[in-house]
């Protein structure tokens, strides 16, 4: 018989798995094959679509392909994967992001994971190794029917170029250092890649700014449309209202998740907004900003349901058109 080239079933494997993976991720990206002959543990290149239109957010891909989950890995609830080290250092020279995809032939999902995250405390320590054992979790898959990229991609895409900026600021320290030493050194490049950067950390600044004053203004819409709910909720029939807030509307701890009242709200909105104001360069005061965004809004949708529920048990044959319009059938930022 003569000898001809095997098709291994590994091979044959990761092509299959290589394939699905790509037609799943059409769904939402534009996705380009790097060339096998020049594969350094990078299989694709995609860029995020909005629509129709590519938007600039690109993340690499390795794939994995995998038999069906057996039961000890469902028990444990991720996948094991051995990844070389030499290949896990090639992911940090990149610009972009490298997501893990296992793609499991069998069901036809694909977990993913961002392997860099999992290791990033201890990429110095593991440098001795061969390889790194990286985990992939499956509850985090997608499949055909995905037709958006998961969130916390997205998220994973623009928290690696923050990244990116700081392994600039260690070029720039290396810079000055060989600039104090008097080392040889391209000075004229050296200050107007500083130029540059002062002038993109200003414009970033400036944009820090911007979004913490929109989501003040928001909170303060928002909870002003809260506060005049209540009002309304007051005026209505007593005891209809008193049955459900005991302590008065404007006490009553219900209508957010956090069980916090209205007033309570309102005097930590009114510190934080405060603290904002005397400490604009405080990093930290743009997530408690959101946070409280997503607090008033809460409370913002269920006082505004609970008004148009009362108004009907108050007049049952009165028009709440309008009511139900802006609180109802709302269309709400946070879900």
């Amino acid at each position: 018989m003569e000898k001809l080239p095997v098709y291994s079933l590994n091979k044959k494997k990761g092509n299959l798995a290589a394939d699905y993976l790509k037609r799943v991720i059409s769904n939402f990206a534009v996705v380009n094959i790097i060339d096998e002959s020049v594969d350094l543990g990078i299989d694709m290149r995609a860029e995020l679509l909005k629509e129709t239109s590519p938007i600039g957010l690109f993340f690499n891909i390795q794939s994995k392909g995998k038999d069906e989950v057996d039961s000890e890995t469902e028990k444990q609830g991720y996948f094991t994967v051995p990844i070389k080290i030499s290949t896990i250092n090639y992911w940090r020279q990149q610009n972009d992001v490298t997501i893990l995809f296992v793609v499991d032939n069998v069901m036809g999902k694909c977990y993913w994971c961002n392997p860099l995250e999992q290791i990033a405390d201890k990429i110095s320590s593991i440098q001795s190794q061969d390889t790194v054992t990286i985990r992939v979790y499956l509850n985090k898959y997608i499949d055909l029917s995905s037709q958006e990229c998961p969130s916390s991609i997205r998220q994973d895409i623009m928290l690696y170029m923050v990244n990116q900026v700081e392994h600039i600021n260690e070029k720039l320290e290396k810079i000055k250092k060989e600039l104090i030493s008097g080392s040889k050194v391209n000075t004229k490049t050296s200050i107007e890649l500083l130029k540059r950067i002062t002038k993109t950390a200003s414009q970033t600044v400036g944009t820090y700014e911007s979004v913490c004053e929109v989501l003040i203004d928001n909170i303060k819409k928002q909870f002003s449309e809260a506060y005049n709910y209540a009002c309304e909720l007051e005026v209505l029939d007593a005891m209809i209202v008193k049955k459900w807030c005991k302590s008065g509307v404007f006490e009553e701890k219900g209508f957010t998740r956090s069980k916090k009242s209205l007033r309570d709200l309102q005097k930590e909105i009114d510190e934080l907004i405060n603290k904002y104001e005397n400490d604009k360069e405080n990093l930290d005061l743009l997530e408690q900003l959101q946070t409280y965004d997503y607090e008033v809004e809460d409370l913002l949708k269920n006082i505004g349901a609970f008004l148009y529920e009362m108004a009907c048990e108050d007049s049952p044959f009165g028009d709440h058109t309008e009511l139900y319009h802006k609180t109802v059938e709302r269309e709400w930022k946070y879900n």
